[in-house]
């Protein structure tokens, strides 16, 4: 069961971004001006003792700049350290594809940074106007009544609704995908949200929500705990790696998942486990899989940093 196909993505916007193949940009940018009162935001707050190991893990600082900074601007990264060696503007890239002149400029980094092949450089476009946290932060707090109510922790919620449609409620993707939750339509109806022609209950937040919340406790949240006794861990619903552990299991799937988590094999820890799933391809579970935890985590970090500005 591939919950990628069940739940869908934002168009090609997220797929784009979550894969280092698609190029991307990055540029310097102000706090977002929002029109509604800052006591409207909530934030569901991950322990810091928690988050401070995964905040300072090189991937997490790319997606970081990545979602702070503007299309106008283009990180040179290196894909596999994350190696930010350059931010260039997006006109300047342009003109290298234009003239056929990308891969020189590739190896002329390549060579200065002394990595071996130039197929490993990367030029990421920035993707700040895709993360409207004064869309997503109003309705942080509404999501956690319902994910309180089904027994799931709010975490889940807040991941979602930072990364797959933040800057679009309406968002519909090419799979049929639609909402904040980008429900595929027969995941809605299993949870009892009509979706027709002439009603589509994904676009009710309150009840797009529930589904969310009822697909974590009865899908992705079980099977992530299967997992983690495959490698020898120990599941702790309220650790932070293995919160991260089942957002990977609902944007692949569990077959998908349960593929890279064998290829990794027995891990000390939980938080080793995440650091080589990030490393790890398996069946579908590829370089957009890997980055899906990376980037919850990195627009959390973003998200709130911004609220304390």
């Amino acid at each position: 069961m591939n919950v990628r196909k069940i739940m869908g993505l934002n168009g090609l916007w997220l797929v784009l971004l979550l894969s280092l193949y698609t190029v991307v940009s990055c540029q310097s940018a102000t706090k977002q001006t929002s029109s509604v009162p800052s006591d409207s935001f909530h934030c569901v707050q991950i322990p810091k003792e928690q988050l401070d190991f995964f905040r300072q893990q090189p991937p997490i600082k790319f997606w970081q700049k990545v979602i702070l900074l503007t299309k106008d601007s283009c990180i040179v990264v290196h894909k596999d350290s994350r190696n930010m060696m350059d931010v260039i503007s997006a006109k300047r890239l342009d003109s290298l594809v234009d003239y056929s002149k990308l891969e020189i400029a590739a190896q002329c980094y390549r060579d200065s940074f002394g990595y071996e092949t130039c197929e490993l450089v990367k030029f990421v476009r920035g993707k700040r106007e895709f993360f409207d946290f004064n869309k997503v932060g109003p309705l942080v707090d509404d999501a956690k009544k319902v994910f309180d109510e089904i027994g799931v922790n709010p975490i889940y919620a807040q991941f979602i609704l930072l990364i797959e449609s933040p800057n679009n409620p309406k968002a519909r993707s090419i799979s049929g995908a639609v909402g904040h939750y980008q429900l595929m339509p027969f995941v809605a109806k299993k949870y009892g949200l009509v979706v027709s022609g002439a009603r589509d209950d994904r676009h009710d937040f309150q009840l797009s929500s529930m589904a969310a919340a009822k697909l974590m406790r009865d899908y992705c949240i079980p099977n992530a705990q299967r997992m983690a006794i495959s490698v020898g861990l120990e599941p702790n619903l309220d650790q932070l790696w293995f919160q991260l552990l089942t957002m990977h299991v609902y944007n692949a799937g569990a077959g998908n998942v349960r593929k890279a988590v064998a290829a990794v094999g027995t891990v000390r820890n939980g938080e080793e486990l995440i650091l080589k799933l990030w490393k790890t391809q398996a069946g579908a579970f590829g370089n957009s899989s890997q980055n899906y935890s990376q980037l919850a985590l990195a627009s959390y970090i973003n998200y709130l940093d911004w609220m304390r500005e």
